[in-house]
């Protein structure tokens, strides 16, 4: 372990551009937040608060699992004051920006500041980090707390004195983190295995002691909170199970999106420098062998249950999320010593040769990089399957799908005006996004395009709304029936997309259905429409927009 004491000059030159960074980071996290429509599994707790009461939170998983602490969290904050898209987020985002702060500087303990300031940027940088940063899922915290659990862990085996408080931070960010999403408990009691197994061999009773006493303290907590919807339900669990398996394919997809690439070459060139990296990683760093052993037993959990949906990279990816780290700390490695090899052969020469090499893997990564769509401005569907479900356009089935819905010329009249200068609500919307066409629109158009609401209006209730009211506070949103509240929320116009067959991937599929009688309902609240076409009907809420759509054209 390299030594604790640093000059002043060490502490400057390694904190100044570790904050600059970390500002880097949470800037690319916090781009676009507050407007950031709730889409595909973010509604699964949502649907559950819409049902009912909270003490059936804890008896169900349901088909569309939910996080129960989470979903308890948006109880109250529905209760107390409203929930909105920010506030169901805001842990997640917290989570993610202290992983820019908590892993570099736990790492930094083990291995030189250029791997760890290396590390850093590309932790900043990671896309999957930042959309899930972002996401009202679990899986921001669940890879914090996991990774804490297994440092607690071995602080708390090692503890001459006090072992109390490393056990304790084992025992909160294990029970959180298995809550929050049950595919972490492999990661999580991987260290009973990797170091109890070795003490008992070893007759090591007084380590072993200290060991039985966390584990059973600990599973006596986790069957009181997961074993209760098990037993209650286990029929749909079991329906989520044996159904699809991971195959060549995906493993081989996984790695692009742990490496939040679609590049080849971002992919070789990050591969190899990981295989170059590997070894010092194994050799420095405690961490490592329950890592893998964690992760090997999340796979190993997955090829026996055969979830659903774990055929497709980025589920099977999500599963084993700490591979994420692990890979980005193996390719610093790599980096610094490839660069020590240079400077030790042609030293001066060698450095700079380093930086200039740096600075072109650095450039080309961010130019491969699948940010430029997602944080592109305007963009308020960044979290739409489209952006994530395969970094590889080619390996997209989620945007082959969509590239057979019907396009209005409408929304390219859109881009004859100043970027971000309109604001759009847009129906029927679809909470599964593979239906929801917006992340298109909004790139063709440059406008923010942002679902109107139809409840209320045309319906009685749509699966994937909420009600203006009842502790909801969504934001981002348009409730199409009050055109009053929609001109207060800054809505420009009311895009009603018509009822529509299309020839799709998967066949054919009819858009729109079971909204035809919106269109009539639309007339009737608006004006006379701005634009209209076989594929949708376009309403102002004022003069000025008419004016502004009329000399476009």
């Amino acid at each position: 372990m390299k030594a604790l004491t640093k000059t002043n000059s060490e502490v400057f030159y390694f904190y100044l551009p570790f904050l600059i960074i970390v500002f880097i980071g949470s800037y690319l996290r916090l781009d676009q937040f507050a407007v950031q429509v709730l889409l595909d599994d973010e509604w699964h707790a949502v649907h559950q608060l819409i049902k009912g009461q909270p003490e059936k939170l804890f008896q169900t998983f349901s088909h569309a699992d939910f996080s129960v602490p989470l979903a308890l969290l948006y109880w109250i904050q529905l209760k107390l004051f409203g929930l909105s898209e920010t506030g169901m987020r805001w842990p997640m985002m917290l989570a993610g920006i202290s992983t820019l702060v908590v892993f570099p500087l736990y790492i930094r303990k083990f291995f030189d500041d250029k791997t760890t300031l290396v590390f850093s940027l590309l932790l900043a940088i990671s896309p999957l980090l930042i959309i899930y940063s972002r996401t009202a899922r679990p899986y921001s915290l669940t890879l914090l707390l996991s990774i804490m659990a297994l440092a607690a862990f071995n602080h708390y085996v090692a503890a001459e004195k006090s072992p109390w408080k490393p056990g304790l931070s084992y025992f909160a960010c294990a029970i959180l983190s298995v809550w929050l999403h049950l595919i972490t408990l492999p990661l999580v009691v991987a260290p009973f295995l990797t170091v109890g197994i070795p003490a008992l061999l070893a007759r090591n009773w007084n380590r072993l002691r200290r060991i039985l006493w966390l584990a059973v303290i600990t599973a006596m907590v986790l069957f009181t909170l997961v074993l209760p919807p098990l037993l209650s339900h286990p029929e749909i669990l079991g329906n989520k199970l044996g159904i699809h398996t991971p195959e060549l394919a995906t493993f081989y997809g996984a790695f692009f999106t742990w490496l939040g690439t679609p590049s080849l070459i971002v992919f070789l060139l990050g591969m190899a420098l990981a295989v170059l990296g590997a070894r010092r990683l194994w050799r420095g760093f405690p961490l490592i062998f329950g890592l893998l052993t964690g992760l090997g037993l999340t796979l190993g959990v997955i090829l026996l249950t055969q979830p659903e949906w774990v055929n497709h990279s980025l589920t099977f990816a999500r599963y084993l999320l700490p591979m994420v780290p692990l890979l980005l700390l193996s390719i610093s490695l790599g980096v610094s010593q490839f660069s020590d090899v240079l400077v030790s052969h042609w030293g001066g020469r060698g450095n700079l040769l380093v930086w200039a090499l740096l600075g072109a893997a650095l450039i080309l990564t961010v130019y491969a990089s699948p940010l430029h769509k997602i944080l592109a401005r305007p963009n308020s569907n960044s979290l739409h399957l489209v952006y994530q479900f395969d970094f590889r356009k080619d390996h997209n089935l989620v945007d082959q799908y969509q590239q057979s819905f019907p396009l209005s010329p409408f929304w390219q009249l859109l881009a004859s005006s100043p970027r971000g200068s309109l604001k759009i609500a847009a129906s029927p919307f679809y909470f599964e996004t593979y239906h929801w066409d917006a992340p298109r629109w909004e790139q063709i158009s440059g406008q923010r395009v942002m679902p109107g609401y139809l409840t209320g209006l045309c319906v009685e209730h749509r699966w994937g709304e909420v009600p203006d009211g009842d502790g909801f506070r969504f934001q981002n949103v348009g409730y199409v029936g009050d055109p009053s509240d929609l001109a207060k929320r800054g809505f420009d116009l009311v895009v009603f997309q018509k009822p529509v067959k299309a020839m799709t991937t998967q066949g054919e599929v009819e858009l729109g259905k079971g909204t035809r009688a919106c269109a009539k309902a639309h007339r009737k609240l608006y004006p006379e429409p701005v634009y209209e076409d076989e594929w949708l009907v376009a309403f102002p809420l004022s003069e000025k927009v008419r004016s502004q759509i009329d000399a476009e054209r």
